[in-house]
């Protein structure tokens, strides 16, 4: 039999839940305190029968397709959350594949409370990209970020991030440890942005638009402000080498129309697929989605039976990436659609019109491209030039 190859991938990436539990209770956290109880439902660690199976899937998959990228990001609840032996065998396991000619990356996104050397020595064996969560100095993210038994998180989550730079620094590890952090009405962007970039010496991090839907109590003016205040210091601070993913991805978009976009940002993005498997082996699309409880979230099917080709053709996949090639109609004559894309479809979602609705965060996103093209125009940008490529 002739097995045709189908498509030219750039990057496959696999959230993989590894752990369905946590040792913290963030309360705007999409998996447990957003009304969906599939985690709390869920095996609390995933099995390595499933590990082996996903293993396979990835073998499969490049025999169908080539895909320069395989990307498995260890997610949960806390990753962490399990033994340190099991952690080695999962990716003993996964590094085992045939994958040809892919290169298999492993990811790690964590709290960063449990991190000790013996997790550094993990992390060094199998060279895995270790990212951490934290939303700013201690009287801000002990906001939302306690443990379970309501102390504060911030010293162990620094404490988590300081091994894991200075592993880097000695290279132990293949990447500078990001941070990922959940923009914050209430709080000044300017401010968290200086604390990471000039306390925390992190050179590389996102600001997560929360992951509110209509449904929900949002400050749309406020998580706009936010943004502002932290793309007004990341300028004033002139510094190339710091890497702000929101803000370079946008700004990217503004100065040319052909900038890499980013899963998670940007729609239509050609060659990348993000999927997520829950650890009972079944793989679903955007986990962000499952806060909706919508049937978009219901899984494909078991890793062990499915390849990415029949992925593609299931009719959520086509429904998730008709969705997001799709403007919600009240976006039709905005000027920052071709770019905003409506937002994420986290944010668009209702209970009534499903994800047919502008973002609950459009007011935010005005003000937030409309600043961004302001700083641009003052840097010596045409307005010509961004109109041109915000329009294509």
């Amino acid at each position: 039999m002739t097995i045709i190859k189908r498509e030219k991938i750039k990057h496959l990436e696999i959230i993989l839940k590894v752990s369905e539990r946590c040792n913290i209770n963030c309360t705007y956290c999409y998996v447990f305190n957003m009304g969906n109880t599939l985690a709390a439902d869920s095996a609390p660690i995933i099995s390595l029968d499933n590990i082996a199976a996903l293993r396979g899937f990835f073998e499969r998959s490049v025999i169908e397709n080539h895909i320069e990228v395989i990307q498995v990001d260890f997610h949960g609840g806390e990753p962490l959350m399990m033994k340190k032996e099991r952690f080695n065998q999962m990716c003993e396991i996964l590094r085992e594949g045939n994958y040809g000619n892919s290169q298999l990356v492993l990811a790690l996104q964590t709290n960063g409370i449990l991190i000790d050397d013996e997790w550094i020595a993990l992390f060094e064996k199998h060279q895995v990209h270790a990212s951490i969560s934290i939303d700013g100095p201690k009287h801000i993210n002990d906001r939302h970020r306690l443990d379970r038994k309501g102390k504060s998180t911030y010293e162990g989550t620094v404490n988590g991030l300081r091994m894991l730079q200075n592993a880097w620094a000695k290279g132990r590890i293949p990447a500078e440890p990001g941070i990922l952090s959940v923009a914050n009405a209430n709080a000044n962007g300017g401010e968290i942005y200086h604390h990471f970039s000039k306390e925390l010496k992190c050179q590389r991090f996102d600001f997560l638009i929360p992951d509110d839907q209509h449904a929900d109590s949002t400050d749309a003016e406020g998580i706009g402000r936010f943004l502002n205040e932290a793309l007004d210091a990341w300028f004033a601070d002139g510094q190339p080498n710091i890497f702000v993913r929101i803000f370079n991805t946008y700004l990217g978009t503004m100065l040319n129309s052909q900038f890499n976009r980013i899963i998670g940002i940007s729609a239509n993005v050609e060659s990348v697929y993000a999927f997520t498997v829950t650890s009972d082996g079944l793989l679903r699309i955007d986990d962000t989605l499952r806060s909706t409880s919508d049937k978009i979230f219901n899984p494909i099917g078991h890793v062990r039976e499915l390849t990415l080709s029949s992925v593609l053709e299931s009719t959520n996949a086509k429904e998730y990436s008709s969705l997001n090639s799709e403007l919600p109609e009240d976006c039709n004559d905005c000027i920052w659609s071709k770019i905003c894309h409506g937002g994420r479809l986290v944010n668009r979602f209702s209970p009534t019109n499903r994800f047919n609705n502008k973002t609950v965060f459009c007011p935010s996103m005005r003000v937030f491209l409309s600043r961004a093209a302001s700083h641009l125009i003052e840097a010596g940008v045409s307005e010509e030039t961004i109109i041109e490529n915000i329009q294509q």
